[in-house]
């Protein structure tokens, strides 16, 4: 069983290219739920664009709906995105940083529910998100920055073809040494 649980990612609305990059290097096999916070305006229309690449399913999910293993949830424009153990929480909560959906919200629920055997992958180039990931990296979850900037304490710096190669270190837990 593999010791990630969840996937959470967040990007300003400028990366949007780069989601989509990362998305077409997700295995078709991805053995965990992948939830993604992207800047948006009310209007965006997202799921279609960023799943013409992506190997796996990439859906706005309804309140409630069922966190799925090899599937990509997408905030809807107007909610903030937020897991509970094994389902998708939408919140019509005020914007943080002038967004909504933000990132921080996603990044602190995934480290209230899944703690440890969450991840997080924040794309820089806005401030919504880092304190999110500061907060997942407290509860033991593992975090990496792509893009510019600071990858902050006890962070990682990977760059988009280094994504997939982190994803694999944390999807399979070390072998014990069998001892005679």
């Amino acid at each position: 069983m593999s010791p990630l649980g969840l996937l959470v990612v967040g990007a300003p609305r400028n990366a949007a290219a780069e989601v989509e990059v990362l998305l077409s290097l997700l295995p078709a096999r991805l053995n965990v739920p992948v939830a993604l916070v992207l800047h948006r305006g009310p209007y965006d229309s997202l799921a279609g664009p960023l799943g013409r690449r992506c190997l796996l399913p990439v859906v706005e999910p309804d309140d409630k709906d069922e966190l799925v293993a090899g599937h990509v949830y997408l905030a809807p424009a107007g909610y903030h995105l937020m897991v509970d153990r094994d389902s998708i929480a939408l919140s019509r909560e005020p914007s943080e940083h002038g967004q909504r959906p933000a990132i921080n919200p996603l990044f602190e629920s995934a480290a209230d529910a899944y703690g440890p055997s969450a991840a997080g992958l924040l794309f820089s180039g806005h401030e919504d998100g880092w304190a999110g990931l500061s907060v997942l990296r407290e509860r033991g979850g593992r975090a990496a920055v792509v893009g510019e900037g600071e990858a902050g304490e006890g962070g990682e710096r990977v760059s988009l073809n280094e994504v997939k190669a982190w994803l694999a270190r944390l999807s399979y837990g070390s072998r014990m040494k069998v001892q005679p």
